[in-house]
């Protein structure tokens, strides 16, 4: 609502709450920087600002909603939505934990970002462009990587990275 500036009152006035309440909301999140003063003028004994959204758009981190987070149960269930949700949520979570670790030394960040557009006329194509994809990165992922974790459960060798692929639809 606040992608232009907007003062509590017009914000009251549209969400049919008063402007008290408003302001209470409005200042909370100017505190928290997602909302900042662009303008404030005065009329007689009345000052008006005017706030605008910090940011076009807002990630919530997945660790803030607790129970209710998308989570990755099992592999079994990889073609639901949830599971999707949940491995995204898992890579904000990890990027979010990294970055915050490092702080601001500026240390570029190893990662790989691949994404593409693809089609496929039916289910039973897009069901084996899944297998052959799985195939191919269990094999690039065993000639390449060392195991995440010893039998003996221990951590295994080498800096932990995290890999996940989407396949979901673009269009409703």
């Amino acid at each position: 609502m606040a992608r232009r500036p907007m003062s509590t009152v017009e914000m009251a006035e549209r969400l049919d709450e008063p402007r008290q309440r408003i302001g209470y909301h409005v200042r909370q999140l100017v505190g928290a920087g997602l909302l900042e003063d662009v303008e404030i003028s005065r009329r007689g004994a009345m000052i008006d600002k005017r706030y605008r959204a910090s940011a076009a758009a807002y990630v919530l981190a997945p660790d803030l909603l607790g129970p209710l987070a998308a989570r990755v149960e099992s592999s079994a269930d990889r073609e639901s939505v949830t599971h999707l949700l949940g491995a995204v949520n898992e890579v904000q979570s990890d990027l979010t934990r990294v970055l915050s670790a490092r702080g601001a030394s500026g240390e570029r960040l190893p990662t790989l970002t691949v994404s593409t557009r693809i089609r496929f006329r039916r289910a039973r194509e897009r069901a084996a462009f899944a297998d052959a994809l799985t195939a191919a990165l269990t094999d690039v992922i065993g000639r390449h990587s060392s195991p995440f974790v010893q039998t003996d459960g221990a951590a295994g060798a080498g800096e932990p990275f995290r890999l996940t692929l989407t396949l979901h639809p673009t269009e409703p």
